[in-house]
């Protein structure tokens, strides 16, 4: 004896309904990415990307190879994913409300305790990497040291600690650096000497000033650079080290004080690195890109930066210094730390104005390429202060460095 089959229920119009509205919204979303691009670059003619974004990447360059085994194409699709600003949109909500649920990722960013957070390859570096790296890196080093005494001058270098190293306490669970982190800038130190280099040991001075004051600041709890009091104790450090060296080579001290103090709510590069909804856009005053926020959240964690004017006391009246004196007896080849206050505290605490060429990046290696036509022809300066930063003597530039050209 047979049942008979019960009766579908009947689709209500409701049902219909949002089964529809689903259907149109993805869609749009699939078909949003090629419209906004067709528009934009096609109709419109423009070559900029609608928004600039950190996730966005240099647009393929096309070869007969490329477009043969389809890497271009790959390439070009990426390229235009992440140039899309539906793309930019649904991420950075996404990723925002992993952060409100107490679930954040990211690949870029390590997140501390109290909301510091971490440049994440700074938090336990590859030392069988940068130990395998130690010859070429040794035989480089002689080479920047030779170029720079050909040029007339002598070298000396400042490594400035990552964030990780002087806030153990709020970087690991334990509070403890690491096996592969606990000696690392130790062993970078060592290598500057082996190579008959003088630096400062920057890491002990942070460390002797949080003693002093645990409670102090001394880099932004959501940025990868010092605040200024981080930039004055590494300042001072750096200056005191460099005239045990080559004080007698510098003339004489000069009446250099702070002058005016800029203040200025921005977010830091690492919530930008998360991928939170925020803007890159160009920025006269700071010489470069300036990241926005964009939404609530973002706006919430920027911070407060002060930037330091310092001017020189002289007898026909008050000399404002920018680092571009071509007489001054010391040239700085930095880092964006350099930009964070750390050129004009170096300045402050050495008494003596200091030339600047700043190019960011943590390896130190765009600025020195920058300098290389004024150190082949040779330079005015006295003393050549080469700024890095812990962090990138472990990205691949140091790991393979290229001989100089």
């Amino acid at each position: 004896m047979s049942s008979a089959e019960p009766n579908p229920e009947p689709t209500t119009p409701l049902q219909w309904a949002v089964r529809w509205h689903a259907v149109v919204f993805a869609a749009l979303l699939f078909g949003s990415v090629p419209l906004v691009h067709l528009v934009w670059h096609g109709l419109l003619g423009r070559d900029e990307p609608l928004l600039r974004t950190r996730s966005q990447l240099p647009a393929p360059t096309a070869t007969a190879a490329s477009i043969a085994d389809g890497s271009w194409m790959l390439a070009k699709e990426r390229q235009l994913r992440e140039d899309s600003p539906i793309v930019w949109w649904l991420r950075g909500q996404w990723n925002e409300l992993r952060y409100h649920a107490g679930a954040p990722r990211s690949t870029q960013v390590h997140f501390g305790k109290d909301e510091w957070w971490f440049i994440a390859p700074s938090v336990d570096p590859d030392r069988a990497a940068f130990e395998r790296a130690r010859p070429q890196r040794l035989q480089f080093l002689r080479d920047v040291r030779a170029l720079v005494e050909q040029a007339g001058a002598k070298l000396f270098v400042t490594i400035e600690p990552d964030k990780a190293r002087v806030y153990p306490d709020k970087c690991y669970a334990d509070g403890q650096l690491p096996p592969g982190k606990r000696d690392a800038y130790a062993a970078i130190l060592a290598d500057f000497a082996a190579a008959g280099i003088p630096t400062a040991d920057l890491a002990a001075a942070m460390a002797a000033a949080r003693a002093a004051d645990p409670t102090a600041e001394l880099y932004f709890r959501r940025d990868t650079h010092w605040r200024p009091q981080g930039a004055l104790v590494g300042g001072q450090a750096a200056a005191a080290a460099l005239e045990a060296v080559y004080g007698p080579l510098l003339g004489p001290r000069r009446a250099i004080d702070l002058g005016n103090v800029t203040e200025m709510r921005l977010l830091g590069d690492l919530p930008a690195n998360v991928g939170f909804l925020t803007l890159e856009v160009d920025d006269a005053w700071v010489g470069g890109k300036r990241t926005l926020p964009l939404s609530l959240l973002a706006d919430r964690l920027a911070e407060v930066r002060g930037y330091y004017a310092i001017r020189e006391r002289t007898a026909a009246g008050t000399v404002a210094l920018d680092g571009k004196d071509p007489n001054a007896e010391i040239l700085v080849i930095g880092t964006s730390f350099s930009e964070e206050n750390g050129a004009n505290a170096l300045s402050l605490a050495l008494g003596r104005p200091v030339r600047t060429v700043i190019v960011r990046g943590a390896a130190g290696m765009k600025p020195l390429r920058a300098a290389l036509a004024e150190l082949r022809s040779g330079t005015k300066a006295k003393v050549v202060v080469w700024e890095m930063v812990e962090r990138g003597f472990f990205e691949d530039v140091w790991l393979a460095p290229e001989a100089l050209r």
